[in-house]
């Protein structure tokens, strides 16, 4: 009997950073795009938000970190990508 395997959200975000650290952006919005559907969360929409700012897709980028601070209204490096992507 095959034993079926669940991918949790965690392993969509690995798989994000992984490929935000090595540049494929596009697929690490889709990793972490399914890790949102799963689970969403402060730091999925942090990573999301670098990932669309890495591949120059500023307005998704922008409502990325905004939906991070909603969150968590205190997370340091959500706020400083948004303030210098909106120049304030």
């Amino acid at each position: 009997m095959g034993k079926k395997i669940s991918v949790s959200a965690q392993d969509y975000i690995e798989k994000g950073q992984f490929y935000l650290i090595n540049k494929k952006y596009s697929e690490a919005i889709k990793q972490f795009q399914k890790a949102l559907k799963l689970k969403p969360d402060v730091l999925i929409y942090f990573h999301l938000g670098l990932a669309y700012e890495a591949s120059c897709q500023i307005p998704q980028a922008i409502e990325m970190f905004r939906k991070a601070i909603e969150l968590d209204a205190n997370h340091k490096e959500a706020i400083e990508h948004l303030n210098s992507l909106t120049n304030q």
